[in-house]
């Protein structure tokens, strides 16, 4: 159920089940969401992002987006007109919530009914000083929009664990391998191992948002064995699974 704080301005509690989808869908405001609990996907054309516990998400107004629930989502929803956050980017971002960041939707999330609205709008800038100073997550992908490169990259988000050379992937998509060097880095910014691990890394922490173990993950994402996962996840996020998990 949403609630409006300001004009232009609601707030409503994200309560999802594990393995809940959101069809693809738009809406005229942008949308913050804090996850406490659980992670979020959320795809769109030209970019994929992972918000997990303890991150803050936004998606740009009229964007088309679909979404996916991993494990237990808890946290809290902002939709509002562009005017109330004017600096925000024009695609999908996730940030790291500073304490003082989750305290601020904690606080909107509990906004007493036909409160000042001077109080409301103090604590909208607080949200906007917090976002300016936020640290970035590595939890967005670009994805390719080349067919040919959609191709490849649809067969990893299948399956992670798939190991080719770049000789095989080339010949699978129908490129020359020349050709699928430059092209993959001129649409996603990354080479395909870079980008492979990337996924990987995001699928990782929504199966540990689903309770899966770090043996599992290993296992399923292709990984030799736990600590060769381990030393990834470390390399990616700064913190080890066990880490995430205990926060």
């Amino acid at each position: 159920m949403e609630r409006a704080i300001l004009p232009g301005l609601t707030v409503a509690a994200l309560r999802r089940g594990a393995g809940d989808q959101t069809a693809r869908h738009v809406h005229a405001e942008g949308q913050l969401a804090w996850a406490s609990e659980g992670a979020l996907e959320l795809e769109a054309d030209s970019r994929r992002i992972l918000l997990p516990g303890g991150c803050v998400g936004w998606i740009p107004p009229g964007m088309p987006h679909g979404a996916h629930y991993h494990g237990e989502l808890r946290g809290w929803s902002l939709q509002l007109d562009a005017a109330w956050l004017p600096d925000l980017p024009p695609d999908l971002r996730v940030w790291r919530a500073s304490p003082l960041l989750q305290g601020v939707f904690q606080r909107l999330g509990a906004w007493p009914a036909q409160a000042d609205a001077d109080p409301a709008r103090r604590l909208i800038g607080v949200l906007a000083d917090e976002l300016a100073w936020a640290e970035p997550y590595p939890a967005s992908l670009a994805w390719p929009s080349h067919p040919a490169l959609r191709k490849l990259a649809e067969a990893l988000l299948h399956d992670p664990s798939l190991d080719w050379d770049l000789e095989r992937w080339a010949g699978h998509v129908g490129m020359s391998r020349r050709s699928l060097i430059r092209h993959f880095r001129a649409e996603t910014g990354m080479g395909v191992a870079e980008w492979r691990e990337r996924l990987r890394m995001l699928r990782a922490r929504a199966l540990l948002a689903e309770g899966r173990s770090v043996s599992y993950c290993a296992a399923e994402l292709g990984y030799a064995g736990s600590s060769a996962f381990i030393v990834a996840f470390r390399r990616c996020f700064g913190e080890t699974p066990g880490h995430y998990l205990s926060a």
